[in-house]
């Protein structure tokens, strides 16, 4: 009659089934946080250039020479 298996170890290989490799998981959590911080860096551009743009059109107002123009990212 075969031993049976310890409950200590069918344990530790059922939560070694569910859970991923230390480094998966690491590396999962750290693109996630670049994404993020990404994502935050184009939203901070998007509102400088648009305060940017909008200063130069309340500077811009009555002067009758052509405004020069200024690519607002949309990133």
């Amino acid at each position: 009659m075969p031993h049976p298996e310890p409950l200590h170890l069918m344990v530790l290989t059922a939560l070694s089934r569910l859970f991923p490799e230390g480094g998966q998981g690491t590396a999962r959590r750290n693109a996630w946080a670049e994404m993020s911080s990404n994502a935050s860096r184009a939203r901070d551009r998007r509102e400088a250039d648009l305060a940017i743009a909008a200063a130069l059109n309340r500077s811009n107002r009555g002067v009758s020479a052509p405004a020069a123009t200024r690519h607002v990212s949309t990133v």
